[in-house]
């Protein structure tokens, strides 16, 4: 619906002349003034520096909003970018440059060079460049090839494009290696206003207050160190970046804020009660009556509403006209866009009198949501909160259901809409910033229940093995389980088995918990029985018995590094094991306290936030050995790292703890 809002705005604006050209000289767009220095030389590093992979010494982007004629504005976007080249690895990264492309994109100007480590130069061959259609299905890109590169020299590059115009945006600094020098430009109209806000540790955009014919904002960043990508992070969310969005026109009212996620919310209502007619209504209610909820619960009717519709109807990008927008179309049709499945969830609800508001939010692993800077960029996600019931469901999202929006959604804020009447009859938006809580780590288990007999003589355990999963740790195939053929379900469930033993060979294997009913309310649950030999090893007059190795293959943090990023899980959950088995006769475990670990945050009460704790109990001549792992916050910060990495290696730990079956 973003999309859609989007265009449609921007079509109101420039019809209405939001960004008409006041000037009657217009400035030279700044990438035609803007070059490299004619003869290169290789810039100075340190002895450090030059022992590096690869060292950035200038990352340079400059954006302009520009009026190539006098009713039509464009963004030309330029990249500068300059590398020492330090090692074979950085050569072969650097030495293909792709451009990005698009609907209405295209390249004005490019330019790109080597320069060897005795000052050689040697200039982009136009036979290098090509258009890729499709690349790697990201869409269509142009890609240039660079000869010319030798270790100890540098790669060089220019290139402009011409992008629409668009009234928000974003430039994330992905380092992996050192930045001597990042620099973004935002040049614009002197009348159009942008704004920016920076994020993870990048310098703040300041004004140029010596720019006279145009408004130009300029973060400089120096000497940023890179680091590979880690583990346990919040994605794109925790790398440096900057937004951008325009905020004021100061030719029609310098005081009024343009574009505030206030605007949106008056809109998305526009959309949802202004724009829906009788026929919408009258359908909302027919398909309402043959739900027959009369006499359930709100949070059933809640579950079965959004069951109907989801089991009914498609959401599909390429469905476009506002006529197919209507509910009797989209029940006719059983497909829809965004913008039509937010409009079949509102009037639905509305029809069985369900209170409801709309929220907007943001994927947090891309970009955690900021309230703070009214910029649509942030308005990615749409969920639907009920007040009676305080809990979500996540309209668009074929795979969840109502109290499991996806995690990535969750654990920030949101914009929480709803429509209101003020008077007798006018209808308008209002919305409110809050949070969108943690899940609850007790409702997203993991869980194996392991159940081993000894045959000493055949060098085997048999086993019956079953494991279950719940919320968000069945989030990515409890819910399309119904929907996989059998020869898929079997595949599922034996790669499940091997997973954790390779030559497990299952039998009466059940599967269970994958109806609608049981999505996301009853664990997803797999058992069956095999037999193996990977875990019972003889030695001499014993038999080492790797009773780790029955919790699976777990992560693992021993490489010691320096920490970058905050931690950060997709979702909070758990893990419990139980693994029970019966001495063979005439055999003692003589290691049975190797099973004991506590592992925890440090912290000296019970409340701990993440533990792996692993005990046994004995009964009689049955030994039961326990596991529970937890994380019960989603984040730490990376002073906390330490700790967490503790506790994640301790589960990887016990993966090795081996007991010894011995003659008494």
């Amino acid at each position: 619906m973003l999309r859609k809002l989007f265009f449609s705005i921007l079509a109101v604006c420039m019809s209405s002349g939001l960004f008409a050209q006041f000037q009657t000289v217009v400035p030279d767009p700044e990438y035609k003034s803007y070059t490299w220095d004619e003869t290169p030389k290789l810039h100075d590093l340190t002895a450090d520096e030059k022992k590096r992979n690869s060292v950035v010494i200038k990352d340079k982007r400059i954006l302009e909003y520009y009026f190539d004629t006098p009713d039509n504005i464009v963004l030309y976007v330029t990249r500068h970018f300059i590398v020492r080249v330090n090692s074979d690895k950085a050569i072969e990264e650097n030495n293909t440059v792709y451009i990005p492309l698009g609907d209405n994109v295209s390249v004005v100007d490019v330019k790109a060079r080597a320069i060897g480590k005795d000052g050689k130069v040697t200039m982009l061959n136009s036979k290098n460049i090509k258009d890729v259609d499709n690349y790697e299905n990201l869409g269509p890109f142009r890609i240039f090839a660079i000869d010319g590169i030798e270790n100890g020299g540098e790669v060089e590059y220019i290139y402009t494009v011409k992008r629409p115009f668009r009234l928000f945006g974003n430039e994330y600094i992905r380092k992996t290696a050192l930045h001597k020098e990042v620099d973004v430009d935002i040049y614009s109209p002197k009348h159009l206003i942008f704004i920016a806000k920076s994020y993870n540790g990048f310098p703040d955009m300041v004004l140029d207050s010596n720019m006279i014919t145009k408004h130009h904002i300029v973060a400089q960043g120096h000497n940023i160190e890179g680091y590979d990508k880690e583990e346990f992070s919040g994605g794109d969310g925790a790398l440096m970046r900057l937004e951008y969005t325009f905020a004021y026109n100061t030719a029609q009212d310098p005081d009024k804020r343009q574009y505030t996620y206030s605007d949106f919310c008056q809109r998305i209502f526009t959309i949802l009660d202004k724009e829906s007619d009788k026929a919408d209504l009258k359908t909302a209610e027919k398909v309402i009556d043959t739900m027959k909820l009369k006499n359930l619960s709100d949070e059933d009717k809640i579950r079965h509403i959004e069951s109907v519709i989801k089991g009914t109807i498609a959401v599909r990008e390429d469905v476009t006209g506002d006529k197919s927008m209507t509910l009797p179309v989209i029940f006719k049709n059983h497909v829809c866009d965004e913008t039509g499945i937010i409009k079949v969830f509102h009037l639905l609800l509305n029809a069985a009198g369900i209170k409801h508001q709309i929220v907007m939010t943001s994927d947090r692993s891309d970009k955690p949501f900021d309230g703070e800077f009214d910029s649509w960029t942030y308005l990615q996600k749409y969920l639907i909160y009920f007040p009676t019931t305080n809990n979500y469901v996540a309209p668009t999202e074929i795979a969840s259901r109502y109290g499991f929006p996806p995690a990535e959604w969750i654990c920030q804020k949101g914009y929480f809409m709803h429509s209101e009447t003020i008077g007798k009859d006018v209808q308008t938006g209002v919305g409110i910033m809050r949070d969108l809580p943690c899940n609850d780590y007790k409702k997203s288990m993991g869980e194996i229940y392991a159940d081993v007999k000894f045959d000493l003589d055949m060098g085997n355990v048999n086993l019956h093995f079953k494991q279950t999963f719940s919320g968000y740790e069945a989030y990515s195939f409890q819910p399309l389980f119904s929907y996989l053929a059998d020869q898929d379900r079997k595949d599922f469930t034996d790669k499940l088995f091997k997973s954790i033993f390779e030559d497990a060979k299952p039998t009466n294997q059940k599967v269970y918990g994958y109806g609608e009913a049981d999505i996301f309310r009853n664990p997803f649950v797999i058992e069956a029985d095999f037999s193996t030999n990977s875990v019972l090893e003889k030695t001499g007059n014993k038999y080492l018995f790797k009773v780790g190795e029955l919790i699976g293959p777990q992560s693992q943090l021993y490489h010691d590094t320096v920490r970058h990023t905050p931690v950060e899980n997709s979702y909070n959950h758990g893990y419990h094991r139980e693994i029970k088995f019966e001495i063979p006769d005439g055999y003692k475990v003589s290691n049975p306290d190797a099973v004991n670990m506590d592992v925890y945050d440090g912290k000296a009460t019970d409340a701990h936030t993440m533990e792996f704790h692993s005990y046994y109990k004995i009964d009689g001549n049955t030994i039961t050995v326990y596991c529970d792992e937890y994380y019960s916050q989603l984040r730490y910060p990376i002073n906390m790292y330490e700790q967490f990495r503790n506790v994640i290696n301790a589960s990887a730990d016990f993966n090795k703890v081996v007991l010894f079956l011995e003659k008494k």
